[in-house]
């Protein structure tokens, strides 16, 4: 059976604790006023959305834990989401984590170092018929070797692929259709180069549209060649920006497969972040296109400083 998209990387159990008043500083209290626990993870996140917009979708990555694959299987359902790729393994607890949220700050807490330094790889292999199904293949850079070979595959079956936080001379950035580059990525992988002066690497390595996400702040996104442009934020009253760059990430994705251009792609992919951050947590709530086609109708822009 065809599909639209084939996404392989992260997916994660959380326990997500929403907090009152903002996150507490060193030695303070914070009242919990929510409590989810539900699928997360750049992966499982763009999967529920895409799924969402009505795209068929497969997903591929991470193993699955004793103790997370109930859950992780109940949502999978719920969305219509292929996972008939995604191993059990009877061995190992399953990846989870810890999030605070309050407002716009969030704090992570998790076990990826031991998993990553695990000597029994808990993660599989691409799937080469899955990406050949696809109309378009979404690409975490997370898995050594096995990302990279994601990324192959998706070229030698001619599929476009969209990728996120990877180096600008890398393998997986030079042949994306896309490539979202996180604010907090470009500050720890780079923290010595400017933006300007980054986006020109990007730009001039990549085959495909480079985007710079900066928050509530103007975006920037372009092309070899090409000059850059800028787009603002949308105005909307946030609940909480968890999940917000795998929401946009979601969105460049389907703009990729409708074959929208760069700017159209830039503003449909703002607009489903900007809809998630009014609502918590993204797996109880993915909108649908009607809703977001809804919301761009009536979006206003954040005023842009000069």
């Amino acid at each position: 059976m065809s599909l639209d998209v084939y996404v392989y990387g992260m997916t994660v159990l959380s326990t997500i604790q929403r907090c009152a008043a903002g996150l507490p500083l060193s030695g303070g209290y914070a009242e919990i006023t929510e409590t989810h626990v539900c699928p997360g993870g750049e992966a499982m996140n763009a999967a529920m959305l895409l799924a969402g917009l009505g795209l068929r979708t497969a997903l591929g990555g991470p193993h699955w834990g004793v103790a997370t694959r109930s859950v992780l299987q109940s949502y999978a359902e719920r969305h219509g989401i292929d996972v008939s790729g995604v191993i059990v393994d009877e061995s190992f607890a399953g990846l989870r984590d810890l999030v605070l949220v309050g407002g716009d700050e969030r704090a992570v807490l998790g076990w990826f170092g031991s998993y990553f330094s695990d000597p029994h790889r808990r993660w599989s292999e691409p799937d080469a018929n899955a990406i050949a199904r696809s109309r378009v293949v979404a690409i975490d850079p997370y898995f050594p070797g096995s990302s990279e070979r994601a990324a192959r595959l998706a070229r030698e079956a001619s599929k476009p692929y969209v990728t996120i936080d990877c180096p600008y001379d890398g393998a997986l950035h030079g042949a994306a259709a896309a490539t979202v580059i996180s604010r907090e990525y470009r500050r720890q992988r780079y923290p010595a180069i400017s933006d300007d002066a980054l986006f020109r690497e990007y730009a001039s390595r990549g085959a495909g549209l480079s985007i710079f996400t900066a928050g509530n702040e103007p975006l920037r996104f372009g092309r070899a060649r090409q000059a850059s442009e800028r787009f603002a934020p949308f105005r909307v009253d946030v609940t909480s920006t968890l999940g917000a760059g795998d929401t946009f990430r979601a969105g460049v994705v389907f703009g990729v497969l409708r074959g929208f251009d760069d700017r159209h792609c830039v503003r449909f992919a703002a607009g489903l972040a900007a809809l998630m951050c009014t609502r918590l947590p993204i797996a109880d709530n993915v909108p649908t296109l009607v809703e977001v086609e809804a919301f761009l109708a009536n979006a206003q822009h954040v005023p842009q400083v000069s």
